[in-house]
């Protein structure tokens, strides 16, 4: 597998800028504010790769959106132009900041969290893979992470992609839940043996894996079943039900 993660300090005359790749507004697909309207912020760069990573195009080096950069103002100016002249309470419209991997650039991420809640923006969501502890300053203003802790059917190993630490943090905030990608009914037992002792269970979720709204389907009556047995949340992902893999939805 191929990639090229952005993990370096970030070139200084790059302060205040950021890697974007597409700024689209559409629904929140994934986890507890399903079905929302929100503005997506989609930045560069993963720290992973996963086999099935649906876009690949913020990664893969051949593969690679070229994107531009962006000051934390323009990004927030972006965000609030691709809403709907229609849309008269920007409050009801969520931000959600996903990638890639965002918190690569969490450094940045307060400034331009401060910039969309000064243009009227009230709710800003993470999406992450779980990896990297938020600051004090992240804990406080960010108003939900949608974590996304890894399993090992994303041909990665354990050992690379499960850091404790970072995952308690993100319980600590009291504002975090907790989304597996499961390919079969078995893989539930690695996340029980790996997961379970440090996440509290009803704040955990689980989705099929499917890169199509067939692909989904088709999976979906076995991960119900499981969620069933276990008590979890199962979490559809409503944006590839409805359009597929299409970009910008």
């Amino acid at each position: 597998m191929s990639y090229r993660p952005r993990i370096a300090p970030w070139p200084k005359e790059f302060a205040d800028k950021l890697p974007v790749v597409e700024i689209f507004y559409s629904i929140q697909g994934e986890g507890r504010h399903a079905g929302t309207p929100a503005v997506f912020i989609r930045l560069k760069y993963c720290n992973l790769g996963c086999s099935w990573c649906d876009t690949r195009f913020t990664w893969d080096e051949n593969n690679l959106d070229a994107g531009y950069l962006l000051t934390s103002k323009e990004t927030a100016e972006q965000a609030r132009a691709a809403i709907p002249g229609s849309v008269t309470l920007i409050d009801r419209v969520h931000v959600v900041i996903t990638g890639g991997e965002p918190m690569l650039h969490q450094d940045r991420l307060p400034h331009l969290i401060a910039e969309l809640k000064r243009l009227g923006f009230s709710f800003v969501e993470i999406e992450t893979n779980g990896m990297f502890a938020p600051t004090e300053q992240m804990s406080e203003i960010v108003d939900w992470w949608n974590c996304s802790p890894k399993l090992s059917n994303n041909l990665l190993q354990t050992e690379i992609q499960f850091v404790p630490h970072a995952l308690e943090a993100l319980v600590a905030t009291g504002k975090a839940d907790f989304k597996f990608v499961l390919q079969a009914p078995f893989e539930i037992e690695e996340l029980i043996d790996t997961y379970l002792p440090l996440l509290p269970a009803d704040r955990i979720m689980i989705m099929p894996e499917g890169q199509t709204c067939a692909r989904q389907l088709n999976a979906m009556s076995e991960i119900a079943d499981v969620c069933l047995e276990y008590g979890f949340r199962l979490c559809p992902r409503l944006h590839t039900l409805i359009w597929d893999n299409a970009r910008g939805r």
